[in-house]
């Protein structure tokens, strides 16, 4: 995601999720080292309640967003070391991704 869609995405969050509040934000420039996901992160550390969690996963697939959330994210150079950290990003689509339907 480009670096304005992720500060409107924090700024979005934060009004949309009163739980958000007092909570960490880190916004991850694009990495080489990540080919999976295109452009900027955005980090979310703290414990979340349920309600928050099913607000900011109802806005992230408005803006066909992806996530990870406490152990999941296993990658060689995790940026997840703590239990309750949201990672958001957005997946990258290769061309072998589509199909046409009826194919």
């Amino acid at each position: 995601m480009k670096r304005e869609e992720a500060v409107s995405l924090i700024k979005e969050l934060l009004d949309c999720c009163k739980g958000l509040d007092g909570h960490t934000f880190e916004l991850i420039a694009p990495s080489v080292s990540s080919p999976a996901t295109g452009g900027y992160k955005i980090i979310i550390k703290g414990v979340l309640d349920q309600e928050t969690k099913n607000r900011i996963i109802d806005i992230l697939q408005k803006h066909q967003l992806a996530y990870q959330s406490g152990s999941l994210w296993r990658t060689k150079q995790s940026l997840n070391k703590e239990p309750d950290t949201l990672i958001i990003y957005k997946h990258k689509v290769k061309n072998s991704d589509f199909f046409l339907e009826g194919s």
